[in-house]
């Protein structure tokens, strides 16, 4: 038993819900229907929200390819991608860095309210 027991990580993968739920408050604090996050469409308004949480998601453990498979991304490279031009507009924008703190702390609260007891 202890032997099958070895092969399985520590915490268990992480559901599709949050990835879900994450997107949702994105697309409430944006105002951009869901859909239209999930697109190809590669607008500045569209691509910083959407860019913004596959980021939020790969620093909550994420996988990258598991973030790209929900966002309908080709490959897992979209995410590191995105995960970097964040971190770029952070660093030197501090508009950027305000909205996305903004957006985490409303993402927070947003899925709290929603999660299962």
């Amino acid at each position: 038993m202890e032997t099958e027991l070895k092969s399985y990580p520590a915490l268990p993968p992480s559901g599709g819900r949050e990835l879900r739920l994450l997107a949702e408050a994105a697309s409430e604090f944006w105002d951009i229907p869901l859909e239209e996050l999930k697109s190809k469409t590669r607008t500045m308004e569209i691509v910083w929200p959407r860019n913004v949480c596959m980021s939020i998601a790969r620093s909550s453990g994420c996988t990258c390819n598991k973030v790209a498979k929900w966002w309908k991304k080709k490959e897992h490279g979209t995410v590191i991608n995105a995960t970097r031009m964040v971190q770029n507009l952070r660093d030197t924008r501090p508009a950027y860095d305000k909205q996305f703190r903004q957006f985490s702390e409303f993402a927070k609260s947003y899925i709290k309210k929603r999660k299962l007891p």
